[in-house]
């Protein structure tokens, strides 16, 4: 199992760009892309919760469990 962030999904239904979502954030482009393409290591909770504040979501629509096994 990993956690897959559906942070693009949810920033592209509020038609927020990458770029304002970083302005907003106070964060570089290339961490909001890292983060967007599930290459971040981690994600601070202050973040997370900027993130959600921002996109008017949850933390649990933001964050999903998948299950990695292929049969």
């Amino acid at each position: 199992m990993s956690i897959h962030v559906n942070l693009k999904e949810l920033r592209s239904k509020k038609g927020i760009s990458q770029n304002e979502l970083a302005r907003r954030l106070e964060m570089s482009l290339t961490n909001i892309q890292n983060i967007e393409y599930n290459k971040a290591k981690s994600i601070p909770f202050d973040t997370l919760e900027a993130i959600c504040i921002i996109l008017e979501c949850g933390v649990e629509e933001l964050l999903v469990l998948v299950n990695d096994e292929s049969n």
